[in-house]
Formats: structure tokens, C-alpha cells, sequence
């Protein structure tokens, strides 16, 4: 009777070669995502260190303090980083008001429309933002809708141009613009709870106030801690909101790298400012990190 013959093994791969493919298939698009984020990135450092319009333009890169120093020191953009913080504050809370109690009722309360009212905001968010702005202003104007109601139910005899061409503006059309960007990530941060926490809560005496401070807002951190970087570093750098309804006293940061790059033509202290807008938004996010980490851990 003859043997049975066992097949001998097969060569084990080096341990390298384990690695090679998928490192392969993740540096490729990791390479090209490094490049068109650091390339940009590296040209804008050396416009914003660049004598550039200091030289009149002429002769190769010199390195220079002097556009970050231009930005910092002048009165006018400290006066509008002010007013650009006071905007973009008032919307993000506007924006929070909102957002946590619509994303409660939706995680919890709404059942069966969960899904309809995500898609809803979804869809609102697909408008395009010069339609929902130029729909804002036909609101807000002296002749618009709100202006028109308050007459006709006497509330005012005459329309209110603060509506419009205002802080209060921009600070309304920046909150209704982002609002899906604070209620996803808080209703994702809320799907992850379980709900007998809160009747839990109730059993042991906590009342509504107690349950939001002591319960909710710790667990839900992390989201609001993406919405934050979602919406308010944007809220920033947004130009089209204050240029459109905000008017001289809706000045914003954005508006000014956009002057100064399209109408001034003066990309040095453009880039000069934008690299310290960025810088801001680094240490903003960090901010916002420790922070939801510290209220996740005392939850």
C-alpha cells in the first residue's frame, strides 16, 4: 500500500511583505493629500514672510516680520477681530440653543421621523448659501416679510432698519446657515446614550436643569466639541454672510483677507492674516478639546 504523499508547505512571506501592500495602498492617497494641504500651505507661509509689496515686488523672497507685525499692531483689524468674536460667539450659542434641544427630541422623542427630519436639514443645508442670504434679505429689509408683519399687526408704525445691514443680521443668517453641522454631530453624540440614564436621573431626584448639567451635557461633550470645529472656526472666516446683510457694522475677519487679496492685491498681509487666523483656530480646537475631555472624565 503506497504512502500517502503530504504536500510540502507553502514559502511563508516575509514578515515585510505583510505591510508592503497595505502600506501601499493607504501612502498613495495619504502622499497626495499631503501635498495639496502642505503645498498650499507652504506657499502661503512664504507669501505671508515675504517683503513682497514692501519691495514694490521686485527682487527674489526676503524674509520678514513686517506683515505680521502690520496686521497685529493696526487698531482697525484689532476693532474688527473684536466685532468678528462678538458675531461668531452670539451665532455658535444661538446655534447650541438650537441644536441640543432638536437633537434630544430627535434622538429620543421623535420615533419613525428621526430619519425625515435628518434628511430635512440635510436638504435645507443643500440650498445654495447666496439663495439662503438673498432669501434673509428680502426677510429682513426695510419692504420685507418680517418689516411688512410688524406694521400690520402694530407692533411698529414704521420698519426697522436694524434688521438688516447689521451685527444682529449676520449673526442670524451665520446661525441658520450651520445649524445642520451642530445637530449632527450633538444627535450622534446623544444616539450613543442610554435613555434609562435619565429616567435613572429622575428616580434619584435630579430635576430637568440637574439631568442637562450633570447627565447630558458631560455625554455629549465629544459632539459638541465637533460642532465647535465644525461650525466656529468657520463662523471666522466666513465673507459672504457680512458682506451681503452686515453692512459697515458687520465687518468681519473674512472680509478683511478677502479685501485685502482681491481688492487691494496685497497678498503678503493677506496670507499674514490668514496664517494667523489659523493659528487661532489650532489653539481654539485644542481649547475645545481639553475642555470636553475634562467634562467627559467628571461625568
Amino acid at each position: 500500500m503506497e504512502s500517502a504523499t503530504i504536500p510540502a508547505p507553502a514559502p511563508r512571506r516575509p514578515r515585510a511583505h505583510r505591510w508592503l501592500r497595505p502600506l501601499a495602498f493607504l501612502g498613495t492617497p495619504t502622499a497626495l493629500l499631503l501635498v495639496l494641504f502642505l503645498g498650499p500651505m507652504l506657499v502661503m507661509l512664504g507669501v505671508a514672510f515675504d517683503r513682497g509689496l514692501l519691495d514694490g515686488g521686485q527682487g527674489a523672497f526676503n524674509l520678514t516680520l513686517t506683515n505680521f507685525s502690520d496686521v497685529i499692531t493696526d487698531p482697525l483689524y484689532r476693532e474688527v477681530a473684536v466685532t468678528t468674536f462678538e458675531i461668531a460667539t452670539a451665532a455658535m450659542l444661538a446655534q447650541l440653543l438650537v441644536a441640543v434641544p432638536l437633537a434630544y427630541v430627535i434622538a429620543f422623542k421623535a420615533g419613525r421621523w428621526q430619519l425625515p427630519i435628518l434628511l430635512f436639514l440635510v436638504l435645507a443645508d443643500e440650498l445654495n448659501p447666496m439663495v439662503r442670504i438673498y432669501a434673509w434679505r428680502m426677510l429682513l429689509g426695510r419692504e420685507g416679510l418680517i418689516n411688512e408683519g410688524l406694521m400690520r399687526i402694530g407692533i411698529t408704525d414704521q420698519p426697522i432698519d436694524a434688521l438688516l445691514f447689521s451685527q444682529f443680521a449676520v449673526t442670524l443668517v451665520l446661525a441658520t446657515s450651520y445649524i445642520t453641522y451642530t445637530v449632527i454631530p450633538i444627535y450622534g453624540a446623544m444616539k450613543a446614550i442610554d435613555a434609562n440614564v435619565f429616567e435613572a436621573a429622575r428616580d434619584l431626584g435630579a430635576g430637568w436643569w440637574t439631568t442637562t448639567r450633570r447627565v447630558l451635557l458631560p455625554l455629549i461633550a465629544p459632539g459638541i466639541f465637533v460642532s465647535l470645529l465644525l461650525v466656529y472656526i468657520p463662523l471666522f472666516t466666513d465673507f459672504a454672510s457680512p458682506a451681503l446683510v452686515g453692512g459697515t457694522s458687520g465687518y468681519m475677519l473674512g472680509n478683511v483677507v478677502n479685501d485685502l487679496v482681491l481688492e487691494s492685491g496685497d497678498l503678503n498681509r493677506g496670507a499674514a492674516m490668514s496664517i494667523i487666523m489659523l493659528v487661532l483656530s489650532a489653539l481654539f480646537a485644542l481649547v475645545a478639546y481639553r475642555l470636553a475631555r475634562i467634562n467627559r472624565l467628571e461625568s
